[in-house]
């Protein structure tokens, strides 16, 4: 869907809707009302010292011998506000009486307060540690303690199939309802999340790719969220809910995504509350979309990346390499060394990983073309590109050399182990004989896919070696743990490194998460934490195709500081 692309969540590009509450959430005549009952809850057992408010909602139709639904609110006071963005007990009197919502008993939970430690101190708030935790506490706390308490003293009765129960929530407490059903889908089979904090506060930005590799579970889930929501240290509300939706579709779990114009507001999601509350509770399963097949554009190579006529080529050369640091492995490299060398003057370095697919005059890349013709024009400096291709373990390389088997622990694992290996081994090994940099802002580093995340992280570790990334279709999704990079770019002090993303809106999507998406975060958190990056989005596949056309565009870009100004 393209609404849910990187450019629609610039803030400037759209404005915040007026969302109010619509003919549901207004006091009827004749309309019969339910009762609201406030309480306090002083001895918490899953939180200790903690205090609280709730309120029980029970529908004037609520017959004791009759079991109810049951919907649980986080951040209560808020919902249950009969002039608030939601006013649940107008809407469920409404609803119940046009027999459109099952008779349902509303439970509203303020999070807890700790007490202050002396007179006359503010108590502290409990609120992200019970609400942003990934953990089952919270659920726990509702189904164990607080609801049976409450249940016996209003003498209220359930109905035993988790479906006929639901829990709601905004901003963390969106995260909080969907962590209770995610832990305890016993109890809660429908899930309302509205501008839900799916984004690292205390850990929640992992749902997507844990919901991607457990089996499903048996709850249905409303998202709703806004355009203009929050990009802040934790992350970027907006494509964090994309990503949660996706993964929901990919698994198969019954979900709706409600997109609105609005930023960090109740607004929206309580204008559309009576509508989602309908569907929380209806029987009917969503229908799939069909969408028509995506149209790839075709990328045409310009004049840098075919020969030229008068331009001196450089000399490629090939070479095995037997690791230590990767012990029992062999790799093959290439080496490229351009016609303007001079041994005398350290020539700047680019590192291909999968080198076979780049060295190639007639592949998707043709890196040794674009260099010859960006080197003789000077819009790049002297450099000497080295393709490394994966580690292998065994006597004979694989015919498909992307099939190596060290392919995946080389590049996916993060950590220092590879930028280590091209530190210590490969880099020598071609130094031995070619006078190479030793200044990061001199040496580049390039790959696509999973070779894009490990040309990231070798810089993310060692930027006092590595100055520049190029990452195409990077693989920044939990083949190995990668998806982490968006969370932490924003939590970790800016490095002095150079990034150009190349994504694809067609990018896969499947066990380990979705790359365009996961690109986007990319980008939005390099962005929020001002790296020195640039992202270009296209509408290919998982290829190299739109990335090789792009390379010289990507190396001027990248280059552009050695390059003499006229």
């Amino acid at each position: 869907m393209r609404t849910i692309l990187f450019f629609l969540f610039t803030c400037g590009l759209v404005s915040a809707a007026d969302y109010r509450p619509g003919p549901d959430a207004q006091r009827r005549e004749g309309v019969p009302r339910g009762k609201v009952i406030e309480g306090t809850w002083n001895n918490c057992k899953a939180f200790p010292g903690t205090t609280r408010s709730y309120w029980v909602y029970i529908p004037a139709q609520y017959d004791p011998k009759r079991s109810a639904n049951l919907m649980v609110f986080q951040d209560g006071g808020g919902f249950v506000r009969e002039k608030g963005h939601t006013r649940v007990p107008i809407v469920f009197d409404n609803l119940i009486h046009k027999k459109e919502l099952p008779v349902t008993i509303g439970l509203f939970v303020n999070p807890g307060s700790v007490p202050g430690a002396e007179k006359g101190n503010q108590p502290r708030r409990n609120r992200a540690f019970e609400y942003d935790t990934v953990s089952a506490d919270y659920a726990n706390f509702i189904i164990n303690e607080l609801w049976p308490a409450v249940a016996k003293e209003h003498k209220l009765v359930i109905a035993k199939d988790p479906r006929a129960r639901a829990i709601c929530g905004n901003s963390s407490g969106g995260i909080a309802a969907f962590t209770a059903a995610w832990h305890r889908p016993d109890f809660f089979g429908g899930v309302i999340s509205h501008i839900g904090s799916f984004t690292n506060i205390r850990g929640g930005y992992v749902y997507p790719a844990l919901i991607r590799k457990t089996e499903k579970k048996n709850i249905r889930v409303l998202l709703q969220e806004g355009r203009r929501d929050l990009d802040n240290l934790h992350g970027h509300w907006p494509l964090s809910n994309a990503q949660l939706s996706k993964a929901l579709k990919y698994i198969g779990y019954e979900h709706k995504m409600v997109w609105g114009e609005d930023g960090h507001s109740g607004r929206h999601g309580g204008s559309i509350f009576p509508e989602s509350a309908k569907w929380i509770f209806s029987a009917a399963k969503v229908k799939p979309v069909k969408k028509a097949a995506p149209k790839i554009p075709v990328y045409k190579y310009t004049k840098d990346s075919e020969r030229q006529k008068n331009v001196p080529r450089g000399k490629v050369t090939k070479h095995i390499l037997e690791s230590k640091i990767f012990k029992g492995t062999r790799r093959e490299f290439f080496v490229y060394v351009p016609a303007q060398y001079k041994p005398e003057q350290a020539a700047c370095v680019m590192v291909f990983q999968d080198g076979h697919a780049y060295v190639k005059e007639d592949g998707d890349v043709r890196v040794p073309i674009v260099f010859d013709n960006l080197i003789a024009r000077g819009e790049m400096p002297v450099t000497i590109g080295i393709f490394v291709n994966p580690g292998h373990r065994g006597e004979a390389f694989p015919d498909n050399r992307w099939r190596a088997n060290n392919r995946s622990f080389e590049y996916d694992s993060l950590g220092d182990q590879y930028a280590r290996f091209v530190l210590k081994e490969l880099l020598p090994a071609v130094g031995a004989k070619y006078n190479l940099s030793d200044k990061a802002a001199d040496r580049a580093i390039c790959g696509a896919s999973s070779g894009g995340i490990c040309a990231f992280t070798v810089a993310w570790e060692r930027p006092d070696a590595f100055g520049k990334v190029y990452s195409m279709i990077g693989s920044f999704t939990n083949i190995r743990g990668g998806h982490v990079y968006p969370s932490w770019i924003r939590k970790t002090a800016r490095k002095p490194v150079k990034v150009f993303l190349q994504d694809g809106r067609n990018d896969l999507d499947n066990t380990h998460g979705h790359w365009p998406l996961a690109n986007e975060q990319m980008a939005a958190a390099l962005k929020f934490m001002n790296w020195d990056h640039k992202f270009v989005y296209g509408e290919g596949k998982h290829s190299l195709k739109h990335g090789g056309v792009i390379l010289p565009d990507a190396l001027r870009w990248l280059w552009a500081d050695h390059v003499k100004k006229d």
